[in-house]
């Protein structure tokens, strides 16, 4: 058992601070509380979006901490909760007492156009050189799900439109904004029937959390937040081999494995990978906080708000917190943090005990789940 006793975060955003200078923003301050005795870096893209390579002795040197070992983890979108689950890894062997987990990402360098093809790197070459894109992909599972579900058009507007709420209330978000229905839907088609706000915006930023053991955690901190379990899974990087574009293997094994590790059955809120609105709605059914085929419904009332039965997202998901790729999956531990320790502020969830992220990789190419308790 491994535990998280300090978090720290920038603001998400179009940033003009370099990548180095956005991982220092974070990481400084914790250096300066704890003896690190190595660096775990999420990170994705230094190389097409920044010409660096080696990223992660850039960050110990640029930190002056060089002579700590350090490792760069990349799993695309999932490379943060791989991080995570490197980082435990090293705990539990005992390698390690201290672990610094730092994820980073500047994407804004490049233009809309540029970003979406170097994410799309990770399809399939033969998807790939059709035009299959990650947004475009969600755009098919959407309209594949209203027609299997009779859903209605409007419930993934109002993933957006709450994410957006969220993001209102988190001073750490790239979107700070609150949006209508009606905004949402009549923001323009980014992949039919998705619109603009349905979709993540293009985000630069760093988050971090330092990780001991748990026999450790209660000598640093009275209130340690304790990972309770985690899993991890795969499938077929080929969209066209799925059984089904609306079945994620990857997320529910991982969920299950997390599930059974932590040995709990109810979650008391949880960070999602909703780089589009309809993926919160799958994610959400494959690990089994919303019903099957019916999660969609659960936006017409307050069931997935900071205040209802399943709050889902409380950070502002991607769609609104911002998606800077290597970050993303760190910033859902830190969310988790806050809230364990009711330090969430306006968007804090009432008893808040028992906590849940998936980092997810494409598509369901690979996914993370972590389960986050107060008490091991």
């Amino acid at each position: 058992m491994v535990a998280i006793i300090d978090a720290s975060i920038t603001r998400f955003g179009k940033r003009k601070e370099s990548l180095l200078e956005l991982a220092g923003e974070v990481a400084l301050p914790l250096i300066g509380k704890y003896e690190i005795d190595f660096v775990v870096v999420s990170n994705s893209y230094s190389g097409e979006f920044n010409s660096l390579s080696g990223i992660n002795n850039l960050i110990t040197t640029y930190l002056s901490v060089d002579k700590v070992p350090s490792i760069r983890v990349d799993n695309t979108s999932g490379s943060g909760g791989s991080a995570i689950l490197v980082a435990k890894s090293l705990l539990d062997s005992k390698i390690t007492k201290t672990v610094l987990v730092l994820g980073v990402e500047k994407m804004s360098e490049k233009n809309t156009k540029q970003v979406t093809s170097v994410i799309a790197s990770l399809l399939s070459p033969e998807e790939k050189i059709v035009g299959l894109t990650l947004p475009s992909l969600a755009g098919l599972m959407t309209k594949e799900y209203m027609r299997r579900y009779n859903a209605s058009r409007e419930a993934f507007a109002l993933v957006a439109v709450k994410n957006h709420y969220n993001g209102s209330l988190n001073p750490f978000a790239h979107i700070q904004k609150v949006v209508s229905l009606e905004e949402v839907l009549n923001s323009p088609i980014i992949a039919d029937p998705l619109t603009l706000y349905e979709f993540t915006p293009i985000s630069d930023g760093a988050s971090a959390i330092v990780m001991v053991r748990d026999e450790d955690a209660y000598s640093f901190t009275k209130k340690p937040v304790f990972i309770k379990g985690m899993g991890a899974s795969s499938d077929t990087s080929y969209l066209s081999e799925r059984e089904d574009i609306l079945t994620m293997n990857a997320v529910r094994i991982a969920g299950l494995t997390a599930r059974k590790m932590a040995k709990v059955d109810k979650v008391d809120f949880a960070e999602l990978h909703d780089m589009a609105t309809v993926l919160e709605i799958v994610e959400a059914e494959e690990l089994g906080l919303l019903k099957k085929g019916e999660g969609w419904k659960a936006y017409y009332d307050d069931y997935t708000k900071i205040n209802g039965e399943m709050p889902i997202n409380t950070s502002g998901g991607l769609n609104s917190k911002g998606h800077p790729i290597g970050a993303s999956g760190i910033a859902q531990a830190v969310e988790a943090f806050l809230q364990i320790r009711n330090q969430a502020g306006s968007r804090q969830v009432r008893n808040a005990r028992v906590g849940l992220s998936l980092s997810m990789a494409g598509f369901g190419n690979s996914a993370t789940v972590i389960i986050y308790g107060d008490e091991p």
